[in-house]
């Protein structure tokens, strides 16, 4: 099922008449998916309320969209809050004139629980938020949806009472946590929270500590916690792992007519011998003329992705590899990634290629 497919379906359930808010896995299970599906359904939620065609309710259910509670000078934008409590919001694909400030000022008292990165509404409130600064004011009314529920921080319990530091400058002050003894936790622990209320201007917030990291500054900790911080992917899914296996066993080094045969031709490639992968390389021949033609090549990794497979949507939820001290979260399986789609000395591989 493509993503317009779920898309279409999703809010055909959504607005049926007998329709009860429920979490996006509830939904899932209505519409007799798949658990490998559910990942996929709450991303499809996200994309639609996103677009104003559906909405988050209390304790994250979703609910058809209600344009009634949708001033026409609401606006939708991304939250950034400072130090200070107070914040501004980006409005989402508004463009300013040069010289115009874009961002819309949120005091504190009317930032509600927002937390960076989340898409939120506001409405206006008429005049500047100073005599200097000439950005229009606000108020949020509404949390779109959340950036993440998730956060990275260090256990620094205090007078007795547990408290969690977030890294960066996400929260200004630490995140009270309930049981950490449950987790073992010990002062000085890098722990990942899942935040239970978060905290406003009126109230601290409160979280739970979901996993212990280990101690600060440890071998590998580091790197653990730039990947729970920035909801990195784990492992592949199944079926991804499934599709992978199917392309390499597809594979064979027979050249088809469609493919132009350079195996006689020198290719090198550019990447450096300790490089985490190879998919770039350049090949140069002197021409009877006395020019030169230069050739680059690289790896034709689309070729292993067909379109609409699992493969595809978690390529394409993934983006990108990602290069960390340690280790790579690749965007594809290594089974492609570290073989089929890498430029390895002596072996058939396809390519993109351009001449000049």
């Amino acid at each position: 099922m493509d993503q317009l497919e779920l898309e279409a379906l999703i809010l055909k359930h959504v607005h049926r008449a007998n329709y009860q808010p429920v979490k996006p896995k509830v939904i899932a299970k209505k519409l007799g998916l798949p658990d490998a599906e559910r990942a996929e359904v709450r991303k499809a939620v996200k994309r639609l309320a996103k677009r104003g065609k559906l909405a988050y309710g209390a304790n994250h259910l979703v609910q058809p969209a209600d344009p009634a509670k949708q001033k026409a000078t609401d606006i939708i934008g991304t939250f950034s809050r400072t130090s200070g409590g107070f914040g501004f919001v980006r409005p989402r694909g508004m463009t300013h004139k040069p010289g115009e400030q874009l961002d819309i000022y949120i005091a504190a008292k009317h930032t509600r629980d927002a937390a960076n990165g989340d898409m939120v509404r506001v409405r206006l409130r008429g005049g500047k938020s100073s005599d200097h600064d000439r950005r229009q004011r606000g108020e949020i009314v509404e949390i779109v949806e959340r950036e993440t529920h998730q956060f990275v921080g260090t256990y620094q319990p205090r007078s007795g009472f547990p408290l969690v530091r977030v890294d960066g400058s996400v929260f200004s002050q630490p995140i009270p946590v309930g049981d950490p003894g449950a987790k073992g936790v010990l002062e000085g622990d890098k722990v990942v929270i899942e935040m239970v209320r978060f905290p406003s201007h009126s109230h601290e917030g409160e979280a739970v500590i979901v996993e212990v990291l280990g101690p600060r500054g440890a071998p590998g900790v580091d790197t653990l916690s730039i990947i729970r911080e920035f909801n990195l992917p784990d492992d592949f899914p199944a079926e991804v792992l499934d599709c992978a296996r199917e392309q390499a066993e597809q594979f064979t080094e027979e050249i088809s007519e469609d493919r132009l045969d350079l195996t006689a031709t020198t290719v090198i490639t550019i990447d450096p011998a300790d490089a985490r992968d190879f998919d770039d390389a350049i090949s140069l021949e002197a021409l009877p003329n006395g020019h030169w033609r230069l050739g680059v090549h690289i790896a034709d990794v689309a070729h292993f992705v067909p379109p609409k497979t699992a493969l595809d949507r978690e390529a394409r939820d993934r983006a990108t590899s990602v290069y960390l001290p340690d280790r790579v979260i690749p965007m594809l399986p290594e089974i492609i990634s570290n073989h089929l789609a890498s430029l390895q000395p002596g072996q058939v591989r396809y390519a993109k290629t351009v001449f000049m």
